[in-house]
């Protein structure tokens, strides 16, 4: 039993270390079905691992008799990065079965003999789909709604390919799109161009749409509309990037040699809950010496929503000076980074970035910028009393 289990393992984690040494392109062909239709198709064998191997080639599936492969068995050397294969199909006068019919072209690597010992080889394979569609009577559609991610008040396209696939004409179709928030409520609806699409053919729709709504993640619907029947296909798309803000941080009641609590101010402009939202915050001095690092608790954010997260720094060995608080914001396998320059004094610590100072509320303004106000204030008064002195001399 333990020994079936183990070879069971070994030939699991040799398909897996192989699963990409064989593949083949394309992955499905599709056909519209016509009677007694014959077609060849080629397809390409990729030899990945740039091996020597011998491989068989047949068909299997519901169109298996329908099918003809031309070479059987195909050989491929360390040296043939590929190789054309091709097959015909030759279909039936009619098919009793409406809709799609469907049949697997197989490529399987035959094993090498081994002589001696026990050997434990993984059979690989790699499959092309034939699907073939018999067209249903009368008027039949079928859609494919594409979406991309939109940009806020940006217009952009929804496109839905439609695929006529019954044996009637379809004189008007018209692709209607509701776009749904995260709790299922209608927000906007747009409508594509009108096309005449006839039997067996296809056509893309087009839907302009500018979103007016905040980031975040959306559902559309999409339902065409032709000679009174409908069908219907729907998409998740989101809007903007999914990017969380470090809007600021704060440190109230501060004193040099206690503990500073660092208030950081985080802001969630997606539209859905931003689940376990984390710092890691590093303080060091412009000389790169790390004084602290800390990682915050873990909170969820609200859609649309601000929270604070808090860090924490021993100051009992921290001089007044200059330092850098470094935050790292960890949110749904994406990191957003800022830094800021801090100023630590007797009573306080103030942050700046990028020419803004974010720090406590209501702090007086630095001593430099006081000094300045006041000289300028001086000068003021200087040339005011001079011009006073040169009009009252002018008069005598």
């Amino acid at each position: 039993m333990k020994l079936k289990l183990i070879l069971l393992i070994i030939v699991i984690l040799a398909l897996a270390n192989q699963s990409y040494a064989l593949g083949i392109a394309p992955s499905h062909i599709d056909v519209i079905f016509e009677p007694s239709l014959e077609k060849t198709i080629q397809l390409k064998v990729i030899n990945n691992a740039y091996k020597d191997f011998d491989a068989v080639v047949y068909a299997e599936g519901a169109l298996a008799e329908y099918i003809i492969i031309d070479e059987p068995m195909i050989k491929l050397t360390k040296d043939q990065d590929s190789k054309i294969i091709s097959y015909k199909i030759k279909l039936p006068q009619s098919l009793e079965k409406q809709g799609l019919h469907e049949a697997s072209i197989v490529v399987r690597e035959i094993p090498k003999d081994t002589k001696g010992g026990t050997t434990v080889t993984a059979n690989l394979a790699v499959v092309s789909k034939l699907k073939v569609m018999v067209p249903y009577k009368g008027k039949y559609a079928e859609i494919k709604l594409f979406v991309t991610n939109f940009k806020q008040n940006q217009e952009s396209n929804f496109a839905v390919e439609v695929i006529n696939l019954g044996t009637e004409d379809i004189l008007e179709a018209k692709a209607v799109i509701d776009i749904y928030g995260p709790l299922n409520n209608k927000l906007a609806t747009t409508t594509s161009n009108k096309f005449q699409i006839n039997s067996k053919n296809k056509e893309i729709l087009i839907a302009k749409w500018t979103p007016e709504i905040g980031p975040g993640n959306y559902h559309a619907v999409a339902t065409l509309i032709y000679d009174e029947l409908n069908t219907k296909d729907e998409k998740s798309f989101t809007i903007g990037t999914l990017q969380l803000e470090i809007v600021s941080i704060s440190v109230t009641d501060f004193r040099l040699g206690g503990i500073a609590k660092f208030d950081i101010l985080v802001e969630n402009n997606w539209n859905t809950e931003i689940p376990n939202v984390y710092t890691e915050t590093t303080v060091e001095d412009n000389e790169g010496k790390i004084y602290t690092q800390f990682k915050t608790a873990s909170v969820n954010m609200p859609a649309f929503g601000k929270q604070e997260l808090n860090a924490y720094w021993d100051t009992a060995k921290v001089i007044p000076g200059a330092y850098k608080f470094n935050i790292v914001l960890n949110y749904l396998d994406q990191k957003t980074e800022k830094i800021f320059d801090i100023m630590v004094e007797y009573d306080r610590i103030t942050a700046t970035l990028a020419g803004q100072v974010i720090g406590l509320e209501g702090e007086e303004k630095p001593t430099l910028v006081k000094s300045v106000y006041i000289l300028i204030f001086l000068v003021l008064i200087l040339i005011i009393f001079n011009v006073v002195i040169y009009f009252k001399k002018v008069r005598k």
